[in-house]
């Protein structure tokens, strides 16, 4: 063999591993780049999981924070219903006719006197007129009766406000079931 084909056989062989180095890089390449692209789906399917996640847990609070603003609404306007209910009890109360009034008075005069010994009597200016036989004094009250006993150390409240607040507080849940089931 001549230096000529011993030249061209290393040219050769050089060539030939050339091409199998090339072809085993690009086969490294590509197993390289499917990895690679394995990668970027897990991120990217975890970023989504995340997201969607986070997504969930946003929503789950804004609907919270929408229940709880929606029962506070409810219970101020139920808050404005009962208070209108009394609101109306009240005027009705103030306006009673002459002869219902007296008939509270008296239903009131005898449970004072079943109470204390009432030496004073506060009630509203309209209502001076039914309580001529006793010492009575005008009140800023709407009606109703307050009395003292002489020595002022007892008093009862029977006051047309003071009732109407008894029984908002003591039947305030009676009320609330009777008006909103």
């Amino acid at each position: 063999m001549g230096l000529e084909t011993v030249k061209e056989e290393i040219v050769r062989n050089a060539k030939e591993q050339e091409a199998a180095l090339i072809a085993e890089a690009g086969k490294e390449a590509s197993r390289i780049m499917k990895e690679a692209e394995k990668e970027i789906e897990g991120i990217k399917e975890k970023s989504n999981a995340e997201f969607m996640k986070r997504l969930d847990a946003i929503k789950k609070q804004e609907l919270a924070s929408a229940k709880l603003e929606n029962k506070k609404l409810l219970l101020e306007a139920k808050k404005q219903a009962i208070e209108n209910v009394f609101t109306e009890a009240k005027k009705k109360i103030e306006n009673l006719d002459d002869k219902k009034r007296e008939t509270c008075i008296k239903k009131l005069l005898e449970k004072i006197k079943n109470d204390i010994e009432a030496a004073s009597i506060y009630c509203s200016k309209k209502d001076l007129k039914l309580l001529k036989d006793f010492k009575a004094e005008a009140a800023d009250i709407t009606g109703g009766l307050i009395a003292e006993n002489k020595d002022r150390t007892i008093r009862v409240d029977y006051s047309f406000e003071t009732i109407l607040q008894g029984i908002k507080e003591n039947e305030l849940q009676s009320i609330n079931k009777l008006l909103f089931g």
